[in-house]
């Protein structure tokens, strides 16, 4: 059996702890742990303590804004802590303590329910771990090397639904043609129906980019954006924001913002309760406004 020291004192018996600056929040960090405590300063350099023996993390993949990623993997013997940050980002780096025993290795279980910020840089990061002992002396620096999906796609217009907990939202968008975009209806326009490009969207379509929690399978996301590439047909369009379902939860709040050369040019927030789902549906939602290109 392994008796885990408090994740405070272990930290503080860190030699690089002695001149950080610890702060509980870490708001506004490009990451941020829930299960671990955030230090200000330079990430722990290698003082001859144990090893991070592996990232097991299955998805290389980030999206910023993304909610309640698992980092997960497993550290050497003697360890009692893990440390970590983005390499090159942020203000400090968080600590997590090191879990149970894993039989089939002698390593020990650690992991990080992670939140990633709006604002992460788009394009390749770096993650990096290092393990601590119950002496504070930390090891060698481990990296992960991840692709980050920026938080608003790149195009021309943007139309943008985000809500605050795991329901189960959706963007309606209707064009001036009258044609209304949901997530059982993806475009604005149509599709290419002939040629090398068939199938293709037109060049001035609408897309949205995902269904978010559908049916209430929650992706950790909370966002529909509908994608504009280059430009839109002129004319009136109206927004609607519909719960298509609760997921058990009594309301949520969302926010929408629509932006043109990402620029916010409109925006509404609101709330819905759970008597307002409807399981979606063409007209259905709360209308929040209206934009004319």
């Amino acid at each position: 059996m392994r008796q885990t020291i408090p994740l405070l004192v272990c930290c503080l018996l860190a030699s690089s702890c002695g001149n950080s600056a610890r702060d509980s929040s870490g708001a506004g960090e490009p990451l941020v742990v829930h299960n671990g405590q955030f230090f200000q300063g330079a990430f722990p350099a290698d003082s001859g303590g144990p090893a991070v023996a592996a990232v097991k993390s299955s998805n290389s993949t980030i999206r910023a804004g993304e909610i309640d990623k698992n980092l997960f993997g497993f550290a050497t013997p003697s360890s009692q802590a893990i440390a970590l940050a983005f390499q090159g980002l942020g203000h400090g780096y968080w600590i997590v303590p090191v879990g149970g025993e894993d039989t089939e290795t002698s390593n020990f279980k650690w992991a990080a329910d992670t939140d990633f910020s709006r604002n992460l840089p788009g394009g390749p990061q770096t993650l990096i771990y290092a393990a601590s002992s119950t002496t504070g002396a930390f090891g060698p620096i481990s990296d992960q090397n991840v692709q980050v999906v920026p938080f608003l796609p790149s195009g021309h217009v943007v139309a943008s639904l985000t809500w605050g907990n795991e329901s189960d939202l959706d963007l309606h968008v209707v064009a001036p043609s009258g044609k209304e975009i949901d997530p059982k209806h993806i475009n604005t326009t149509g599709v290419v129906d002939g040629g090398a490009d068939a199938g293709d969207p037109l060049p001035d379509d609408g897309q949205l980019d995902r269904d978010s929690n559908p049916d209430c399978v929650i992706d950790g996301l909370r966002i529909e954006n509908v994608v504009w590439l280059n430009q839109i047909p002129p004319g009136t369009y109206l927004f609607r924001v519909d719960m298509f379902s609760a997921c058990g939860l009594p309301s949520t709040n969302f926010e929408f913002t629509l932006y043109v050369d990402g620029l916010p040019v409109f925006q509404q927030g609101g709330r819905l309760l759970d008597i307002n789902a409807d399981g979606g549906g063409p007209g259905s939602g709360l209308f929040i406004g209206s934009y004319t290109f």
